[in-house]
């Protein structure tokens, strides 16, 4: 269940340390529309990479494999599937623990799952959802996000995950992208990403490998998009927030609904707030 809205008409002022944060956000998205591309390309060449379809970035097994996604990459990825908003992003929470090993049966729910998804009509079931991000631990880290009403504040969305953990667009048997063609930014740049103006890899076996220098300059180019489109939506992310209240009893009734199974989060990201339970 969603509910949307874009803030209020009077919006308080922003604290100091906000103000900070939003200016250092401007001065580093100036920044990055000076970047040189072509130095860029000239990195990726030097670190080479080639895909191995080994599909292990899109699995939990392999490390965190958490999708941040931005408004208008879900409504690409919506248009592109026929899936509603809350079946392709979930709030974007922390990373807490190893997902358990599925049996042959919940092997099974996933294979429908994937059936479903290439259907471009499915109904994806909760129980299918990543179940293990709701433990105790998950709880702590959340307790500081936690409002006077017990909703759970959340910055940004990311892409569904199975109960497993591994994407939900990934094909199990094939290793295939199920979205190709409208995956997120963050997929398309992997494992290249830029951080503080300077360019960084993420652990992937396709690193080393030879790509050409077209290959290069294109994904450079990929890059600093993503770089400048992430900032900007933090940006705007920003700019929209609102603080809220906290207090002893939110954490309670957060606590009680999560002995339910239930989370009810406040979503702030570039276009507002949403609320939902998940």
């Amino acid at each position: 269940m969603e509910e949307s809205s874009s803030g209020s008409p009077q919006k308080p002022e922003k604290t100091k340390y906000q103000l900070i944060l939003i200016a250092a956000l401007k001065k580093e998205i100036e920044m990055a529309r000076r970047l040189d591309p072509e130095k860029l390309a000239s990195e990726i060449e030097k670190t080479g990479f080639s895909c191995q379809y080994c599909g292990k970035c899109c699995r939990r097994a392999f490390g965190d494999n958490r999708v941040v996604l931005t408004p208008p990459e879900i409504e690409k990825i919506q248009k592109h599937t026929g899936l509603s908003k809350l079946e392709v992003a979930g709030p974007l929470i922390p990373e807490t623990c190893q997902p358990e090993e599925t049996g042959n049966e919940e092997e099974d729910r996933d294979r429908e799952i994937d059936r479903e998804i290439s259907s471009a009509q499915p109904e994806i079931p909760e129980k299918d959802e990543e179940a293990f991000s709701k433990s105790p631990q998950f709880f702590e880290l959340l307790k500081e996000d936690i409002d006077s009403e017990g909703n759970i504040h959340a910055y940004g969305w990311m892409l569904r995950r199975k109960r497993n953990g591994d994407c939900i667009f990934l094909e199990k048997d094939t290793n295939r992208c199920r979205i190709y063609p409208v995956r997120p930014m963050l997929c398309s740049t992997y494992p290249f990403y830029i951080e503080g103006l300077k360019l960084y890899t993420c652990e992937c076996e396709g690193l080393g490998g030879h790509i050409s220098p077209e290959e290069s300059r294109k994904l450079a180019e990929v890059l600093l998009s993503r770089y400048i489109a992430e900032l900007e939506d933090t940006l705007a992310m920003y700019e929209k927030y609102e603080d809220f209240e906290k207090g002893k009893e939110g954490v309670e009734i957060a606590r009680n609904n999560l002995g339910k199974g239930t989370c009810v989060y406040v979503v702030h990201d570039s276009r507002g707030i949403t609320k939902m339970i998940d």
